[in-house]
């Protein structure tokens, strides 16, 4: 087998600055000792055509006589070694006295090869169209797929920095560039992208966190092999709240829909809420399962409070046309606002009578516990009332109250909405 002639103009051809290139990187590589193989051989058989020269020839047929003997000493199929490098080295002269340029080039080539200087993918590259033709079709596609991802990255950079300048974008860009040799390709057969553990690096924005971002599970927790890697990076702490801040966006205009779509039950409510306790200000650690409480009552939403004890929520709908009636000369709350706080005062009453065993059984705390209830939204009221009456109204209310505050789902929504631009106010 042989590999089709390139002509003497293909070899003037090649650009000098890609073989300094390609010759420093062989460099920066090292030797790796003396080479031989197929290739060669097929090279070789191409070059006896190619030349006119006798000498050259039998210079040439020693090289391939030596290359063909093997298997070798040290069990290479096409033997290698200083005899073959010396043979090309004298065919490469010959050529050169004989006037044949181009053949001499090539043979040199051949001598660096076999020495172990430079790399087989530059021989198939200078001297096997075909493959030529592929490497820079490989090209191509890779600096494709890097130039689009390159957009996609810096998209969600200017998504979440829509302030920052092109300089900005480009210095950014520019150190990720600097660190790709941080990255490995994974240990599994999938190729998922890995990157050191602690690593300290700008690489905050790419595939690894766009995992988390873009995640379609219904759970929150982020594998610990992937945490342990993201503590380390630089600006961790920005894109925690930056993950954060997707998220909890996300979930607020999901409620959002839920709440202000008036087919919605209390239970589609219920649904959206559990997941998102934040909602409801930081002083709640964790939603509690409604399960393990043993009252006589089922509790829409228990949360536990950093002190160990218990705050309930208690849900109702969202669409309550008679949430505010005018009596007298001020508009005060409707019915239904009454009986939802009587139920909720209920439960408390339960939770107090039952604080002993809650206590020993779920070390939770149910004496003096307090309770929020959300019913009723300002949109579905249809304009009746001016949004400060309906305040006013509810404020009336709560200053009456103890241990029990009653709240609109407006009033929630707009509240997690002014948390949410805080947060953004500081990434």
């Amino acid at each position: 087998m042989s590999y089709p002639l390139i002509s003497d103009n293909t070899f003037r051809s090649r650009d000098p600055a890609s073989e300094v290139t390609c010759r420093t990187l062989a460099g920066i590589l090292g030797p790796v000792g003396y080479r031989s193989g197929f290739t060669l051989v097929c090279l070789l058989e191409d070059t006896l055509k190619l030349t006119r020269s006798g000498v050259v020839r039998g210079h040439i047929d020693e090289a391939l006589a030596f290359t063909n003997s093997g298997p070798d000493t040290g069990g290479h199929r096409y033997p290698r070694g200083r005899r073959l490098v010396t043979h090309l080295e004298n065919a490469a002269n010959a050529a050169t006295e004989a006037g044949e340029e181009n053949v001499a080039r090539r043979l040199d080539d051949f001598a660096e090869y076999a020495s172990g200087d430079i790399p087989l993918s530059l021989l198939e590259r200078w001297y096997i169209p075909e493959q030529q033709e592929m490497d820079d079709e490989l090209a191509r596609r890779l600096l494709e797929v890097g130039l689009r991802r390159s957009a996609d990255i810096v998209g969600q950079f200017v998504h979440f920095r829509p302030e920052a300048g092109a300089g900005e974008v480009h210095d950014w860009l520019a150190r990720v560039a600097t660190e790709m040799h941080r990255w490995t390709t994974g240990e599994d057969r999938r190729g998922g992208v890995k990157l050191p553990r602690y690593a300290k690096d700008p690489l905050v924005w790419l595939e690894r966190i766009q995992l988390v971002l873009d995640s379609s599970s219904a759970s929150s927790e982020v594998p610990p092999e992937i945490a342990d890697e993201l503590a380390g990076l630089a600006g961790s702490e920005v894109l925690a709240r930056a993950v954060q801040w997707k998220r909890r966006r996300s979930a607020l205009e999901r409620l959002r829909a839920v709440v202000e779509d008036p087919a919605s039950s209390e239970q589609q409510i219920q649904a959206e809420l559990r997941q998102q306790t934040w909602i409801f200000g930081g002083r709640y650690v964790r939603t509690l399962d409604r399960s393990s409480l043993t009252t006589t009552d089922s509790l829409d939403i228990p949360l536990l409070r950093g002190d160990g004890s218990l705050h309930v929520v208690e849900l109702k709908k969202a669409s309550v046309p008679n949430l505010v009636e005018q009596r007298l000369s001020h508009p005060t709350v409707g019915p239904d606002v009454h009986r939802a706080v009587l139920q909720a005062t209920n439960y408390l009453r339960s939770l107090d009578e039952q604080r002993a065993t809650i206590l020993a059984e779920h070390n939770i705390e149910a004496r003096r516990a307090s309770a929020t209830v959300l019913i009723g939204h300002a949109g579905f009221l249809r304009g009746k009332y001016e949004p400060a009456e309906i305040s006013a109204a509810f404020r009336t209310y709560n200053a009456a109250l103890s241990r029990i505050e009653v709240m609109t789902y407006d009033e929630l929504l707009e509240s997690a909405g002014r948390t949410l631009e805080l947060d953004d106010a500081e990434l």
